[in-house]
């Protein structure tokens, strides 16, 4: 004890610092060399009573302090170089993941920006490799079956000698590819598990590294992304993260893309029916116009020898004579008309050159009066609402036009009223509009076939055996006519024998 307290009445306070620093080096804990001191001041208390005197501990006090003092300077230095390296691995990991956020943003902003597959595939694959500092990106995309998924989109020095463009994989088989795809889960794996020669691999000649993830929109796989490194070990949980913000963003742009090629080829499509149907409507519209032309002649003939022979003018017919030239006149009138309405049908868009004022009033009068007698001879009341009105509406058009939308009109009413039954037409304005509207008390319209009724050759009743004659253009012709100038038409009926309403709807001029 003698001497030991003599060795610490020598010590300099910075050999008992360098103690207190070795001390926290070695891992001593501040309890334990707190209970040094205590254990040093019992030792010492072995010594003869003289030593026993206060200032006779005094070294040891003092020992210990600068022991304490060095410990706890060390292990202040030790825990600021402990923050030190934390904080630089979380400014390090901070770094990485923002380095990775702005990689998976710019991926996104780069794959959104077009809809070109092939284009957004090989965008995102050069984009990947050179942020991420990869050896190989590759973008397998299953096939329909989704047994198999093809390469259509690589990058890296390494791929172009070993996987080809629409190099196979089976979804189904022990790449990490297609356990990526058929476990719907990323796959990560530290050098190759199969020869990179083997064709169901898709591991690249001098990768160590291959991570795996699937692209995923909805509940389909698309395929999966993969990426390698020669680096083993190169892909952290970190890493992962950031991939598969990169993949969720890149299987979204992929299904986009996809979106628009179907889009596309069906626009295509029905870009290329509807020129086949155009050209298919000119030829059968001139088709109609070249047969039109072609009747108009021999029917004037028709008609102008059934007139003469109606008229005796080529000698007396007895009765059972007139009679069929009467049955020869009624049905070359009904062909004209035909004829004249396929004519007009076909000119609808190319007779605007003739427009001209047209007012309303004064020519439903005209056509009403032309169809009193035909009304009559039916037994149909041919009632007018036309002066109902104080309006005067005037529309620019083709008069002929006109007159043949309110005569087919009017024509179509008396035709399908039986007798007893009664025809109303009138004249309303709405705003800037005139609506001529023809009601009748006829046989109606079923309910089902009222959207049909100004098709082209639409018959209410199309059997061989109807009782009513006329090809079905008369209400189609109204329809095209008054489209023509900027007008509609409307059909309403309550069902068989409940009549039908019509109405026509004409832009007219300011007054």
């Amino acid at each position: 004890v003698d001497a030991f307290l003599i060795f610490l009445a020598d010590q300099h306070p910075v050999n008992a610092v360098e103690h207190g620093i070795q001390l926290c080096n070695i891992g001593a804990s501040y309890e334990a060399v707190q209970f040094f001191g205590t254990e040093l001041r019992h030792f010492c208390a072995l010594a003869p009573s003289y030593y026993k005197k206060r200032e006779a501990l005094e070294p040891v006090d003092n020992y210990h302090r600068w022991v304490l003092h060095g410990y706890i300077r060390e292990r202040e230095r030790t825990i600021l170089e402990e923050q030190e390296h934390i904080r630089s691995a979380l400014q390090h990991t901070l770094h990485q993941y923002t380095v990775q956020i702005e990689t998976a943003a710019e991926v996104a902003r780069a794959t959104v920006s077009t809809l070109e597959l092939d284009v957004l595939l090989n965008t995102a694959v050069e984009l990947i490799c050179e942020r991420y500092r990869l050896d190989y990106v590759g973008i397998y995309l299953t096939d329909a079956s989704g047994e198999y998924a093809y390469l259509k989109a690589f990058s890296g020095p390494v791929g172009e000698a070993t996987r080809p463009k629409e190099h196979r994989l089976a979804t189904r088989g022990n790449s990490t590819v297609g356990r990526s795809i058929a476990g719907l889960q990323n796959i990560l794996a530290s050098r190759p598990s199969q020869s990179t020669e083997e064709p169901d691999s898709s591991w690249i000649t001098g990768s160590e590294s291959e991570l795996a993830l699937p692209l995923i929109t909805g509940e389909r796989v698309l395929g999966a992304l993969t990426v390698q490194s020669a680096e083993l070990g190169a892909f952290s949980s970190l890493n992962v993260a950031g991939f598969q913000i990169v993949t969720d963003q890149l299987a979204n742009a992929i299904q986009n893309a996809n979106l628009y090629a179907d889009a596309r080829r069906r626009a295509d499509e029905l870009a290329a029916a509807y020129e086949q149907l155009k050209e298919l409507e000119q030829l059968k519209d001139q088709f109609m116009q070249n047969i039109s032309h072609e009747l108009r002649t021999p029917l004037t003939m028709i008609r102008g020898y059934a007139e003469l022979l109606s008229s005796n003018q080529l000698g007396t017919l007895d009765t059972d004579q007139i009679d069929a030239i009467d049955v020869i006149l009624r049905y070359s009138n009904s062909l004209t008309v035909l004829v004249d309405d396929i004519m007009a049908i076909m000119d609808v868009n190319t007779s605007k050159a003739t427009n001209q004022p047209v007012a309303l009033v004064e020519l439903l009068n005209t056509s009403l009066l032309d169809f009193q007698v035909l009304a009559s001879s039916a037994g149909v009341v041919l009632i007018s609402d036309i002066q109902k009105t104080d309006a005067r509406p005037v529309v620019f058009a083709n008069p002929d036009h006109v007159r043949r939308i309110v005569e087919n009109l009017i024509g179509n009413a008396v035709k399908f009223t039986p007798a007893g039954g009664k025809v109303h037409v009138q004249l309303d304005m709405d705003g800037a509009i005139a609506v001529i509207q023809v009601r009748d008390t006829g046989i109606g319209i079923p309910p089902e076939m009222v959207s049909h009724v100004f098709d082209r050759f639409f018959q209410v009743d199309g059997s061989r055996r109807r009782r009513y004659g006329g090809a079905g253009l008369g209400l189609a012709l109204v329809k095209e006519l008054a489209e023509s100038y900027g007008g509609w038409v409307t059909a309403d009926s309550e069902g068989i024998d409940r009549g039908a309403t019509f109405r026509v709807a004409l832009p007219t001029m300011p007054q």
